[in-house]
């Protein structure tokens, strides 16, 4: 006989929520328990912040290249380069559907993902920093550091506002293959911060740059050669130990060392608490973790990030966590894998033998991972659709329109629609150009964003003083369902 899931989710319903369950059990029943009462499943984001900005000519759908693309403007950083294409400045709002339009050929890949995508154009970022980083200011919206440093964090960022708003075991995870902006190896080991996400003021948020470690901090519990179970069992009793040392240290002190202890306790209960969380979930995390292969110890930039997308569609759908900040290159980046044979750096100032060609490939590949990851997430049931419903992809630059950003325009994509709060069903707007009637601003599009997970929020980040305030307040009305 089969049982239809529905059925699963009304026998899981009736199960009272004081039974003595398995500890394996009792979250898949909490889960099943709200989805047959029909509580809505979590929102989740996941954030795709490129390097060397995003080209808002190379976003427009085929049929309309004739009314919103130029030739002959600057489009990247090079003294002498001229990019072949420029997006024109437009002055009433276009407003346009995508099912009978071809997208650009870099972003060929979410042609099958049509109707769930919405590309963004003509919005302002001014009260960032240009040049080759806006550093935090690209999700915080002020103005933040120098070329070659981050500066001062005035707050949380947009990526961190939602990981404190919607949680999760882990609330935020961050994945990169490069380190900062500027500078360093092509790829990097180990933890690295590279300055675009906070979580409070001068609380930047970390990011694991190799896979495997990745893997290991997220999917520990699914660990089932002894040598990993050793290790686990390893780390819960050093956090034990580590927990009660510091409790008995602070029964003899007092004052600013005490507070910093404080501080400390709070970070290794945290981490304490969310053992705990994990091996609650075992099962399911076993059941979603990505099969390990050679792309998590590899060097080439294209297989790391593979694999990072893995681990992306992989936490989201075990529940380990609701927000994501992938970001697939730095400046540093020399992407072989794809065959450039110069880094980003170098292509963003049009050196090398095609590099508006590579900077295609770099932008199609992202949106080949992208694609992987929104079906994934597509192919998963959730309530009376499947997780991407729930989800929402962003995918952007923290360089505005170019290489050598004016912040003038800064192009999105999104992809999903957070439980039909969101009207991104396969729409192609832009804005009016700078300083137009009708136009707005980055900040205006995170609010949107925000109206959408529950935040009602006026404002976000710094004004622009040279825009209208009124027109910076508030979300985008074409945009909010």
């Amino acid at each position: 006989m089969t049982i239809s899931r529905r059925e699963v989710l009304k026998q899981a319903a009736l199960i009272p929520t004081g039974a003595a369950l398995s500890p394996l059990l009792l979250p898949l029943a909490q889960r099943a328990r709200a989805e047959a009462n029909g509580e809505s499943p979590p929102l989740r984001f996941v954030f795709v912040v490129k390097s060397s900005g995003l080209t808002p000519a190379e976003l427009v759908p085929q049929e309309m290249t004739e009314k919103l693309v130029h030739e002959g403007e600057d489009s990247t950083a090079g003294d002498n380069y001229q990019q072949a294409l420029s997006l024109a400045n437009v002055d009433e709002l276009i407003d346009e559907p995508l099912a009978q339009a071809k997208l650009h050929e870099s972003l060929s890949a979410l042609e099958p993902l049509k109707d769930k995508v919405a590309i963004i154009q003509g919005l302002s970022g001014k009260m960032c920093k240009g040049g080759h980083s806006s550093w935090f200011g690209a999700m915080g919206c002020w103005r933040a550091g120098g070329e070659h440093d981050w500066g001062e964090i005035h707050g949380p960022t947009f990526d961190g506002l939602m990981a404190t708003h919607l949680g999760g075991i882990f609330p935020h995870v961050g994945l990169s293959i490069g380190g900062k902006v500027m500078g360093g190896p092509s790829v990097h080991d180990g933890v690295v911060y590279p300055g675009i996400s906070a979580i409070a003021r001068n609380r930047q948020l970390p990011y694991q740059a190799t896979p495997l470690a990745a893997y290991k901090e997220l999917f520990s519990v699914a660990a089932t050669n002894e040598e990993d179970l050793m290790d686990n069992r390893l780390q819960g009793t050093l956090l034990d130990f580590m927990v009660d040392d510091i409790k008995r240290l602070e029964k003899r002190i007092a004052g600013a060392e005490k507070e910093k202890l404080d501080i400390y306790l709070d970070g290794f209960e945290s981490l304490r608490q969310r053992r705990r969380s994990l091996q609650g979930v075992e099962a399911e995390v076993r059941q979603h973790a990505p099969q390990v292969n050679d792309k998590y110890s590899s060097q080439v930039e294209t297989d790391r990030l593979e694999a990072h997308f893995d681990i992306a569609a992989a936490s989201l759908i075990a529940g380990l966590t609701n927000v994501i900040t992938i970001r697939p290159d730095t400046l540093s980046v020399l992407y072989t894998g794809l065959g450039a044979d110069k880094g980003v750096h170098g292509l963003g100032h049009g050196e090398g033998n095609d590099p508006i060609g590579f900077r295609r490939k770099i932008r199609a590949f992202h949106f080949e991972q992208i694609a992987r990851l929104a079906k994934k997430l597509e192919a998963t049931p959730e309530g009376d659709g499947n997780m991407l419903d729930n989800t929402l992809i962003v995918y952007f630059s923290d360089a505005g329109e170019k290489h050598h950003a004016s912040s003038t325009q800064w192009p999105f994509v999104l992809i999903g629609g957070l439980a039909g709060k969101l009207k991104t069903s396969g729409r192609y707007l832009q804005y009016p150009g700078y300083q137009k009637p009708g136009h707005h601003t980055i900040a205006n599009l995170y609010l949107t964003l925000a109206h959408a997970a529950g935040l009602k929020l006026d404002t976000w980040g710094q004004l622009d003083m040279n825009l209208d305030e009124q027109t910076q307040h508030g979300p985008l009305a074409e945009l909010l369902a």
